[in-house]
């Protein structure tokens, strides 16, 4: 039992004692006849009317006015009386402490599970599935620029590859101009550049690199590659048939690197 139920139990205890207190323990009592026969006990002298205080006569125990005997048994049906209020009380308390755990532990439960389901939705991110494509969605930023797009996931490719279209929208300035070899073995014009951020499901990487290329041909359902500069950093497994990627890092939770 933790200090916060402990303090809730002390309270009720202490609350049902002084409910079920008899009271004026230490108190005279004082007895009076009416005219009529009927004799009465008050507790104080002021509840006895004025034409009868000639006659009261004062008890400084409850059952001064009984016998030895008589008394010895009320006073024993009063214990027994007490124990069995203390014990239902001790009871209530209990089963209100018992009430209060489980609606705890239920608590922690529900708030457990909501922590694994946010969890599990953080850690998945929703995918185009185009025959055996994977198309990705990241989320590019640079000076203030923010552009979505959909990247090829491409375990050949060495670094992400963005199409000349994206590299404009995000006003991407060359720092490197060259050639290099794709695929096919084919020799093209690239431009290498740095965006602020680039974030993909739980995962962000500042001041990333990336190849830009201007796509040539047919039209294509992607902006660029997501290569193995980011791949490598990751572990993940693909959902085919909900089109979902499940990612997990290193230690297992979300993590910018």
């Amino acid at each position: 039992m933790n200090s916060y139920l402990r303090l809730v139990a002390i309270a009720l205890y202490l609350f049902f004692l002084w409910v079920g207190m008899p009271p004026n323990l230490s108190a005279e009592f004082y007895k009076y006849v009416d005219e009529e026969g009927h004799i009465f006990y008050v507790d104080k002298l002021e509840k006895v009317p004025e034409a009868y205080r000639d006659q009261i006569q004062v008890y400084r125990e409850k059952y001064d006015n009984l016998s030895e005997a008589d008394r010895s048994q009320v006073l024993q049906r009063e214990r027994e009386q007490n124990r069995q209020l203390e014990q239902a009380q001790q009871r209530q308390i209990e089963e209100q402490l018992q009430q209060m755990q489980q609606s705890g532990k239920k608590e922690k439960k529900r708030q457990a599970a909501q922590a694994k389901q946010q969890r599990a939705q953080r850690m998945q991110t929703k995918v185009i599935v185009d025959d055996n494509r994977i198309l990705v969605p990241v989320t590019l930023t640079n000076n203030g620029i923010e552009v979505i797009a959909h990247l090829l996931l491409d375990t050949g490719a060495s670094q992400i590859v963005l199409h000349r279209e994206v590299a404009d929208q995000l006003n991407l300035i060359a720092v490197k101009k060259g050639r290099a070899q794709v695929a096919g073995g084919q020799n093209i014009y690239v431009e290498t550049g740095e965006v602020g951020s680039f974030k993909v499901g739980p995962f962000k990487m500042q001041k990333t690199t990336v190849l830009i290329i201007s796509h040539e041909g047919q039209s294509v359902p992607y902006s660029g590659l997501l290569g193995m500069n980011f791949l490598k950093n990751v572990q993940y497994t693909i959902d085919y048939r909900n089109q979902i990627i499940r990612w997990q890092s290193p230690e297992g939770e979300a993590s910018d690197y």
